[in-house]
């Protein structure tokens, strides 16, 4: 009888754990790679190079054919020609389908004749061109930033978007910027009005308004007649304005050579752009003097500016209204060009003229076209206005002066007034904020 219950036992546990064992889900087998020796080989695009391998090689499998395309020659030996620029790998194995061997291939530029071209373009500055990734990094201390510039546009050509320059220069050189901006606005206006009324007491007989502008008159002459029944109200209006505006910049910019720099001296107004139906956006746009320029010093020492001056004015006269926003019209004068100077030498830009003139006649129909005494009966409003610019660029290396100089600038001309002697005395900043006589012109 125990023997019995003790079977049953046995047999009860039994197939608890193979139940037990049939509920718990079974482990997921893990796949490891094959070990193997690796390495990596560079390959130019368009273009073969041979290895040889240490053991003898059965089969080469090739990853991305689209990227190198492999040749064995024996059994210790094969070829790679590069197709496209990117990575792969071979995976080399041996006699009885062991792998022996995984080889990382990079194709990419040729560094070797990319730097051998550059050693042959600029001779003695120590260039070198290595393979970083799938593009090319250059390296070395050039002697100015010219020849790294022009480097870097040859390596450009050689190897498209896939160059970087790490090129150090042993003198960097700054150019400073001096510029002149001289602009001359004359204006002359002539306005003259007649107007008049005769009335005999029961009707009234009325002409003209006197000025055509808005602009009130600087003197009037009435007259005042009677002619039998007849009574005689008539006045004359006269203005005239003379006027010359004029408004100097100097901006003195410092820039490395090479690179860009830019000046504003205005400001900004909103600008509305359509999004979509009845919806608009406001964008800033700028006005005022504005200088963009890119200096780079030659290796024979001149100094290549590309300069692009701009002066613009809000115009009032030309604005629009849109979505209920009133933009202002743009008076703009701007030139560009690019030009090699010595150190020193100056760039005058001139000729930029304009001449607006403009007359108006207003009158009473018929009575002002009766010679002598039709001229009672007319308004006459004659305007002209003249704008000159002229822009001064003078560029020059910066020296240690420069650096010194400017570090002494520790405010501008002209005395703050204290408080009683602007209150009591009316002393006011009156005088010039500019230290240097000459620009009062």
């Amino acid at each position: 009888m125990f023997r019995t219950l003790a079977s049953a036992l046995c047999a009860a546990l039994a197939v608890g754990a193979a139940a037990a064992a049939s509920s718990t889900p079974a482990r997921a087998q893990v796949l490891r790679s094959e070990p193997a020796p690796s390495r990596v080989i560079f390959v130019p695009v368009d273009k073969s190079m041979s290895f040889r391998l240490d053991q003898s090689a059965s089969k080469i499998v090739v990853a991305q054919t689209d990227t190198a395309e492999v040749v064995a020659t024996t059994d210790h030996s094969f070829y790679v020609r590069g197709v496209a620029v990117g990575s792969t790998n071979l995976l080399v194995y041996g006699p009885g389908g062991h792998l022996q061997e995984v080889i990382d291939v990079r194709v990419g530029y040729d560094a070797g004749s990319l730097e051998s071209d550059l050693t042959a373009a600029f001779p003695g500055e120590g260039i070198r061109v290595r393979t970083v990734g799938e593009g090319l990094m250059l390296t070395g201390n050039v002697t100015s930033a010219s020849v790294a510039t022009r480097a870097k546009a040859l390596a450009d050509r050689f190897a498209p978007n896939a160059a970087t320059s790490a090129m150090t220069v042993r003198a960097s050189q700054e150019v400073v910027l001096e510029v002149r901006i001289l602009e001359a606005s004359r204006a002359a206006l002539q306005d003259i009005g007649f107007s008049g009324t005769i009335t005999d007491g029961k009707s009234v007989a009325t002409w003209g308004s006197g000025l055509i502008g808005v602009t009130p008159p600087n003197g009037v002459v009435q007259f005042h007649g009677k002619v039998g029944a007849l009574t005689l109200d008539a006045a004359l209006e006269a203005l005239e304005e003379k006027g010359i505006v004029r408004t100097l910049a100097r901006p003195n910019l410092v820039a490395l050579s090479g690179e860009k720099a830019s000046f504003l001296a205005g400001g900004e107004f909103p600008y509305p752009v359509p999004t979509g139906l009845n919806q608009i956006t406001l964008e800033f746009r700028s006005y005022g003097v504005k200088l963009n320029f890119q200096p780079l010093v030659q290796d024979n020492g001149l100094i290549r500016l590309q300069v692009n001056p701009e002066v613009s004015e809000l115009d009032a006269a030309n604005a629009v209204k849109i979505a209920g926003v009133t933009v202002p019209g743009l008076i703009t004068r701007s030139a560009n060009t690019t030009v090699e100077l010595h150190d020193g030498e100056s760039l005058a830009i001139g000729g930029l003229f304009q001449r607006d003139y403009a007359n108006t006649v207003r009158q009473f129909p018929f009575l002002g076209d009766i010679p002598i005494v039709g001229t009672l009966f007319r308004s006459v409003r004659w305007k002209r206005n003249e704008t000159e610019l002229v822009i001064i660029v003078t560029p020059r290396l910066a020296v240690a002066k420069d650096f010194a100089s400017a570090a002494k600038i520790t405010g501008l001309g002209g005395p703050e007034p204290f408080a009683p002697d602007l209150i009591l005395d009316g002393h006011a900043l009156d005088k010039s904020l500019s230290r240097d006589r000459g620009a009062r012109q």
